[in-house]
């Protein structure tokens, strides 16, 4: 141990023996009005190396500066290369002709990416854009991963319709899910909040594998997905945007985004969203509707502000009313029924504020602090047949940062101070369970690049619960770059989070399991806090082959808890057990991913990924439940030739997943006719899009979702007798619908 932290000391210490310049900038292209538009996924390098990064979400750009250095070159598919003369590290502003590239007589209109990766991050992180959402029917964000080979979107059950992620193979709420890096999918919300965002209110989503920022909380275990939305800044050129949308389940969507400014320094974003199901329908007569009818409102508004003094702040509220029915098809009844009538309903409700302000020091711009805070109050209440639950959650945080650096910017830090506040009244039938979590903590993170090879961040964060006691949080990340053309990265940290058992777990609502507590201590339900400590390594190469630019990476990433909690399935089919287990799972996760466009304009994502994923169960390490071991992801996206902005264009989509066996709960206790299969087959899912783009702004799209018309047989256990002690709809494995086509239009200006 002694021998580590010298080397750690040595490594810190020999970090400031060196210095590296960046240069920063920002990329843009003029839109119809000469107005400066932001452009993401630029590919900006050094010209004769292949040092270079991309622009991100805002079209800002960070590339290390040295003496020998001269050209930078900022390119994209379908714009004119620009060549810049760098002689010093004063920030630069590149515009790039849009209308640019001449193939003969034909002049090709600019095309962004629509996924990328900064060829500079420390963190293994993937931005999709926008324009990755409307490859499929984006329609909230639990239908925002389709395309994404990293993270699993599956039903949770056969009745509530309701959706649930993973990513290295462990459950979302392990996953840090933040809006704009404040707390937002947590707590009660865990099995909900991904239908609480519309796609058409996100402007990008950063996906990182691994543990997170210590500045971000604790709670990241597996990675964090952090949402970017659309923002009232007008240097933005959509000013307005409608999206109607509608699909043979008969679900209708609308949504309307209006931004507008109030002033050069004051602007403002409304968001609106409604959706609803007015019918159920039964396909696989099972007498129960296959999804639940439901209504929903949501709306946003966001506002932000700037003055010349250089202060910087935005503030805004949302609020959701969310209503859903399922149940037995009533049209299905009879005499012979009287008494299995399965009534499922629940009422979401929430409001959120939250606001931060910001100042960069003019005297200093390298020096900054920030405030974020949000306010959040969530309530649900539902009926399962018999059953009631009634949840209620009140979350308030406040978090400061500043950021600085010792005397160089290859040097940088970030230090403040947090706090979180949860209230949770929760009641079970008529069990009622309270806790309150207050949880003051603090954080300091350095940042340490030497150049473009070597750049790393150490980070520690303490807290203090009022229950469960001192938190320390120590993580780290680091990028090496022993070739222009390899990066390795590689992660370590550790996580906490207090599980909400009801909530995580609420699929066994849908069945007959009698839900049991096995208590190891006096708070809140009467479990320990989670713990874990994630690992991981990535090793990306960047080529180059034909003239196109692709990328393959390999990944693997353990996640090993020392604290879990287990909700233990396979005890009794009549009985869910709640137990806190140390050292009781783990999870290791492989993957290999290939980008490259394999012709012009056909885009190409290939992925393979491996799981090992384990709990203990009774005593015994067992693979988890519904999960598979080995997943395929093939994504083809290819666009017609643009020949001016305001052409036609067609783009077609295409995607194809396969997922292998995955292990299901035991039933060997039923009677025969009440069991189900061990595992689950393999199966596969394919869906595609075809979207004709009329002229710049208005898009009509199409799209089938499960193609192949592939789903779960039975998936509901006796489902003649939803009051009976056999009856569970809660082990899904595979899609509940079969083939399903859907059509919209997509309207801005």
């Amino acid at each position: 141990m002694k021998s580590k932290l010298i080397l750690l000391l040595l490594l810190v210490s020999s970090a400031f023996l060196y210095s590296q310049q960046m240069l920063k900038g920002r990329v843009v292209e003029k839109d119809e009005e000469g107005k400066l538009v932001p452009l993401v996924g630029v590919n900006v390098f050094w010209e004769g190396s292949k040092v270079g990064t991309t622009t991100d979400i805002d079209g800002k750009f960070s590339i290390p500066f040295k003496k020998e250095y001269h050209a930078l070159i900022a390119s994209m598919i379908g714009y004119r290369a620009d060549t810049s003369h760098v002689s010093n590290t004063e920030p630069l502003e590149i515009v790039l002709l849009s209308e640019a590239t001449k193939l003969s007589d034909v002049e090709v209109v600019g095309k962004q990416s629509t996924t990328f990766s900064d060829y500079l991050s420390i963190e293994n992180k993937g931005i999709m854009t926008d324009k990755e959402l409307y490859k499929a029917a984006c329609c909230n964000l639990s239908e925002s991963f389709e395309t994404n080979p990293s993270i699993d979107v599956s039903f949770t059950d056969a009745i509530t319709g309701a959706k649930q992620i993973e990513m290295l193979g462990l459950s979302g709420v392990y996953t840090q899910t933040t809006m704009e890096n404040l707390p937002y999918i947590r707590g009660l919300m865990s099995n909900v909040g991904l239908t609480f965002i519309p796609g058409t209110w996100v402007q990008s989503i950063n996906v990182s594998k691994g543990i997170g920022s210590v500045a971000n909380g604790f709670e990241s275990m597996t990675g964090q997905i952090d949402v970017d939305l659309k923002k009232p800044f007008t240097v933005e050129t959509e000013k307005f945007f409608v999206n109607m949308y509608a699909d043979y389940d008969q679900r209708f969507e609308g949504n309307l985004n209006y931004r507008t400014s109030l002033s050069d320094k004051v602007s403002v974003i409304n968001l609106f969203h409604a959706s609803s199901r007015k019918h159920g329908f039964d396909n696989n007569n099972d007498r129960f509707i296959d999804m639940p009818k439901f209504t929903t409102y949501n709306i946003m508004q966001r506002w932000h502000f700037q003055t010349d003094a250089g202060w910087e702040g935005q503030f805004g509220f949302q609020y959701l009313s969310d209503a859903k029915d399922g149940g037995t098809d009533s049209h299905a009844a009879t005499a012979d029924h009287a008494n299995s009538t399965y009534l499922y309903s629940t009422k979401n409700n929430q409001l959120n504020l939250y606001g931060k302000l910001g100042y960069v020091f003019q005297d200093a711009v390298y020096k900054s602090f920030g405030i974020q805070w949000s306010l959040n109050s969530y309530r649900n209440s539902s009926l399962f047949g018999l059953r009631n639950y009634d949840g209620n959650e009140k979350t308030g945080y406040f978090n400061f940062i500043y950021q600085s650096n010792f005397g160089s910017p290859n040097h940088k830090f970030r230090t403040g101070f947090s706090f979180l506040f949860d209230q949770y009244d929760e009641t079970f039938i008529a069990n009622r369970f309270q806790r309150v979590e207050r949880i003051p903590g603090t954080f300091f993170e350095y940042t340490y690049t030497m150049d473009e090879n070597l750049s790393f961040i150490l980070g520690a964060r303490a807290d203090q619960h009022n229950y469960y006691g001192f938190m320390f949080t120590p993580r780290f990340h680091m990028r090496w770059a022993p070739q222009e053309d390899w990066v390795f990265r590689a992660v370590a940290g550790r996580g906490y989070r207090t599980s909400n058992i009801f909530t995580e777990n609420s699929s066994v609502f849908a069945s007959a399991r009698k839900l049991n507590i096995l208590a190891s201590e006096s708070f809140g339900y009467g479990l320990s806090q989670e713990k874990a400590w994630n690992f991981g390594v990535n090793l990306t190469h960047y080529f180059t082959y034909d003239y196109r630019d692709g990328t393959i990476s390999v990944d693997f990433y353990r996640t090993q808890f020392e604290q879990a909690t287990i909700a233990d399935l396979d005890f009794n089919p009549q009985e869910v057990n709640f137990y806190s287990v140390a050292n009781g799972s783990y999870s290791n996760s492989v993957q290999v991913e290939l980008n490259y466009p394999v012709i012009e304009r056909l885009d190409t994502r290939i992925a393979y990924r491996y799981m090992d994923v384990k709990q203990e169960i009774g005593g015994k390490m067992q693979d988890r439940l519904f999960t598979s071991k080995n997943r395929v992801l093939l994504n083809l996206a290819y666009s017609t030739l643009r020949e001016a902005k305001d052409d036609p264009q067609m783009t077609y989509d295409l995607t194809v997943q396969w997922f292998g066996p995955k292990r299901l709960p035991s039933t060997n206790a039923n009677p025969v006719n009440f069991q189900a299969r061990e595992n689950s087959p393999s199966f596969a899912l394919v869906n595609m899009q075809i979207t004709r783009s009329f002229f710049a702004g208005f898009d009509l799209y199409l799209g089938i979702e499960n193609l192949l018309g592939f789903k779960q047989d039975n998936p509901i256990l006796d489902p003649l007798h939803p009051n009976g002690n056999y009856f569970d709809a809660s082990m899904i494995w595979g899609p509940v619908n079969g083939r399903s086509m859907y059509a919209g239009v997509r309207y801005k200006m």
